[in-house]
């Protein structure tokens, strides 16, 4: 198996960059909000319409494929509120077993409404990129910011409550996507980004712990000698923080 490691210089500049991104994201949200709305794809079935939306987690699905769950580490904007907040109000994550299935759960809800809507429409008959947003700004009317604090609220509450990421970890439906994506890729093994680890180098500092943004340690992952992990968003902050180098990104089959 040949793998080529992803080189590792700058290793604190990308955490910077991807930290920059997901604060835009934060930023842009009044006016990208309808174009991640994953209402607007229910209702848009329900009317035979594929909306802006339905192409973008459509290719989020696609991308996951390669990228594992990158995305939700540099570009899901529900996941930039939420480390936004850790960054300011840190809170450690709690482990709550009995909540782990209801992301799933709201994954097949979500899933099976747009099936049924695409189906009793009798399917779709046009595209409309600008659907509820004729404006191009997602947030265009006084009434839009009820809705933006709404979804806010919604994801942010439970970090306040669980700790950080939580939202990730056990309600977000569309990181089910890429999970199964991710789930995917690694059982067919074709080429596609991932973490590979150097056991011998981890001196179990708990590093890692104390800096992933969804409270995994990958120390306790290169120990069992295998870093896959449903959870794991591919952030890169344990390959960048690791004192020891025991961790790195790697490009090649998994």
């Amino acid at each position: 198996m040949t793998t080529r490691t992803i080189a590792s210089k700058g290793m604190a500049t990308r955490q910077k960059i991807r930290l920059a991104i997901l604060f835009l994201m934060v930023l842009l949200f009044p006016i990208t909000m309808n174009y991640f709305s994953v209402f607007l794809i229910i209702e848009g079935s329900s009317r035979g319409i594929m909306t802006f939306s339905f192409f973008f987690w459509t290719a989020w699905v696609i991308l996951a494929l390669f990228f594992g769950r990158a995305a939700c580490g540099y570009l899901c904007p529900l996941g930039a509120f939420q480390e936004t907040k850790d960054r300011m109000v840190p809170k450690q994550l709690n482990n709550v077993k009995y909540l782990k299935i209801t992301k799933y759960m709201l994954a097949v809800a979500w899933v099976g409404a747009i099936i049924y809507f695409a189906i009793t429409a009798g399917g779709y008959q046009t595209v409309n990129l600008l659907y509820s947003t004729d404006s191009g700004v997602s947030i265009d009317r006084a009434e839009g910011w009820f809705t933006w604090g709404s979804i806010v609220l919604i994801v942010l509450l439970p970090v306040f409550i669980i700790g950080r990421r939580a939202f990730c970890r056990y309600f977000c439906p569309w990181g089910v996507l890429n999970t199964v994506s991710t789930r995917l890729k690694n059982f067919f093994r074709w080429p596609s980004l991932h973490l590979e680890s150097k056991k011998d180098n981890c001196k179990q500092c708990r590093t890692c712990l104390a800096n992933c943004p969804v409270g995994l340690s990958a120390a306790d992952m290169v120990k069992a000698g295998s870093m896959k992990n449903d959870e794991c968003i591919l952030c890169g902050t344990c390959v960048d923080n690791c004192p020891n180098k025991a961790i790195k990104y790697s490009w090649g089959r998994p």
